[in-house]
């Protein structure tokens, strides 16, 4: 970039912005000479300059040769305002002063798409050179067929034919597409070291098409419909024009110099995609809301505004979705979590936290990842499987400790996360509960129950020694009593959880439960321990089922059915009653519900043929 000359190169730039600027004094006053584009352009083309100095040599050479066609274009507008505005000459010299400015931005942005192309890998030549040589070709049938713009009115055009420079234009227009489809296609198929150098190309390869849209809008919008002032449409105008050269450039240079850029976060990313999207989503709302007005009348407020809320809304869902796609192009760990938990299904919800970790193991190509949860009462943290974890700082809530950027998949799989936290917190906070209600059992049983049960045998003895038959009554009274309070008072140690459930395990429990029913029950069960927590639930779901089943439903008779198959439990509570029962109905079976949720699992309540209801609750059991 020294054989350029910098300086000298400032020297000339700045020269020919104070030229061209100063046509506008004299009364030449039209958006190619206004200070805004004036200045914009200048600093377009330093800029593009300076960053082809720091760019690799291919890209350095489309940059440089994109800050010429810039400069060009300065001193084509210098020269046409003072040639043809000033002093009024129509000769041909004026003819192509004045067919240079006009058709200055073509060949400006088709070398900074080649700039684009250049920085991609795999384009080929053949692509670039009928890019130029259209580029070329529509520079040629626009200076032949458009009409010279005020204030060069006097300079004729050579064919009156401006429809076909308009036809042209598509073609030039859509070629803009270009760089962005093959750098957001190239993406997800480059190394992580290739993708930290295309990444800042694919965002930057945006812009181009964002500054077309604004153009085209606010061209509309100030010079078609005048729903702007022609000072704000030409100053827009100027400023998006400006912009691709002033972001792209550097965007290029850092992505092709010699030193490699940082890793971009998936959150800047993210941030980046969703306003360079956003912004062009919004000049396309409100330029569609300006014309609706402008065609509803100056009076027509308020179906404007409502148009506005329509237009947004409708456009809402595809920036989303337009968004999500970049998103996922830029980080190829977040869409292969995507796609796996897409395929997990309803299946991963029975087991979460071990679902969550296979599935980001897979996503970030970790066979050996571990996947870290934080409990939210103790801000303690814990692996899959619940056992504590020290050492580890941070906020997040989830953690997967590996070399690779997890935070986009660890983002995909968040609905996992959160299940997988809230059951691990339940499920410690039963298991909390539960040693306490153990501990609580014991001091009792160690203490108070022993206490009184040495007082029962004491008054046993003494009913033994007293003949007297009333006082004989009074004491058998009152060992009946204490021996009721003893039993009281161990029900109330076990709590939710009976003596029997804890200490023979389910099968028993409910086999003591059954005896005591009013009606025939059949109870079938393994007679296998299961973990306390399931056990718990379990119990309590036949509980609630059977009591339904007596209070409500007035079954005659009852069917228990607790199974174990591929890690899950199976409770079934079937009866023959009136059936109906509905989880919106009432609060018993809705509180069941959220309890056998919060332990992983799934509750279903239907009707049974030809009466009566079935239960079904599936628990996780084992991993």
């Amino acid at each position: 970039m020294r054989a350029y000359g910098y300086p000298v190169l400032v020297a000339v730039t700045v020269a020919a912005a104070v030229a061209l600027a100063a046509t506008y004094r004299p009364g030449l006053e039209y958006g190619g000479n206004t200070p805004v584009f004036v200045g914009a352009l200048a600093a377009a083309v330093l800029v593009t300059f300076a960053a082809a100095r720091r760019a690799s040599p291919k890209v350095a050479a489309r940059l440089a040769a994109t800050g010429a066609a810039l400069l060009l274009y300065l001193l084509a507008g210098a020269g046409a305002a003072w040639h043809a505005g000033v002093n009024g000459h129509v000769d041909p010299l004026a003819w192509l002063l004045v067919q240079l400015q006009a058709t200055g931005h073509i060949p400006t942005l088709v070398l900074l798409q080649l700039a684009i192309l250049a920085a991609l890998p795999g384009v080929p030549p053949a692509l670039e050179r009928i890019v130029l040589g259209y580029a070329g070709a529509y520079v040629v049938v626009e200076a032949l067929t458009m009409p010279a713009l005020p204030p060069y009115e006097g300079v004729r055009q050579i064919v009156d034919a401006p429809a076909i420079a308009w036809i042209a234009a598509v073609p030039w227009m859509a070629s803009v597409l270009l760089g962005p489809v093959l750098a957001w296609r190239a993406l997800p198929r480059a190394t992580d070291a290739q993708r930290h150098r295309l990444l800042p190309v694919a965002i930057v390869s945006v812009l181009p098409i964002v500054t077309i849209v604004f153009c085209l809008l606010a061209g509309a919008l100030a010079f078609g419909l005048g729903v702007l002032p022609p000072a704000v449409g030409e100053a827009g105008l100027a400023l998006a024009f400006a912009l691709p050269f002033v972001l792209c450039a550097p965007g290029l240079a850092l992505a092709t110099g010699p030193h490699p850029p940082a890793a971009t976060s998936p959150e800047r990313a993210t941030l980046a995609l969703t306003v360079l999207v956003g912004l062009s989503f919004a000049i396309i709302v409100i330029s569609v809301s300006a014309a609706v007005g402008v065609l509803l009348g100056a009076d027509a407020l308020l179906p404007v505004v409502i148009g506005t809320l329509v237009v947004a809304a409708a456009f809402a869902p595809l920036r989303r979705r337009l968004v999500r796609a970049l998103v996922l192009r830029v980080d190829p760990a977040r869409a292969r979590a995507a796609a796996l938990v897409r395929a997990a299904g309803p299946e991963a919800r029975a087991r979460p936290a071990r679902a969550a970790q296979e599935i980001l193991r897979a996503a970030v190509r970790d066979p050996d990842a571990r996947l870290l949860l934080r409990l939210p009462e103790d801000r303690r943290w814990v692996d899959v499987d619940g056992n504590p974890v020290s050492a580890v700082d941070g906020a997040e809530t989830a953690r997967l400790e590996t070399p690779a950027d997890a935070a986009g998949a660890l983002a995909e799989a968040a609905p996992l996360l959160d299940r997988a936290v809230l059951e691990m917190a339940v499920r410690r906070s039963e298991e909390a509960a539960a040693e306490e209600r153990r501990r609580l059992e014991r001091d009792l049983h160690d203490g108070v129950q022993g206490r009184l049960l040495a007082l029962a045998l004491d008054l046993r003895m003494a009913q033994r020694d007293i003949a007297d038959g009333p006082a004989q009554l009074v004491l058998s009274d009152a060992v009946d009593g204490l021996s009721a309070a003893i039993d009281e008072l161990r029900a109330l140690a076990a709590g939710t959880t009976p003596e029997r459930l804890s200490r023979y395990g389910l099968r028993t429990a409910l086999a003591d439960l059954v005896e005591r029913m009013p009606v025939p029950v059949t109870l079938r069960a393994p007679p296998a321990r299961l973990p306390p927590p399931v056990e718990a639930v379990a119990y309590l779901v036949v509980c609630e089922a059977v009591t339904n089943a007596l209070k409500h439903a007035r079954a005659g008779s009852i069917a228990i059915d607790v199974a174990v198959s591929d890690g899950q439990a199976t409770v079934v509570v079937s009866d023959d009653g009136q059936g109906g029962a509905d989880l919106r109905a009432g609060t018993g079976l809705r509180g069941l519900a959220e309890r056998v949720g919060a332990a992983g699992g799934r509750l279903v309540v239907g009707d049974r043929r030809p009466c009566g209801t079935t239960l079904e609750v599936t628990l996780p059991c084992g991993s």
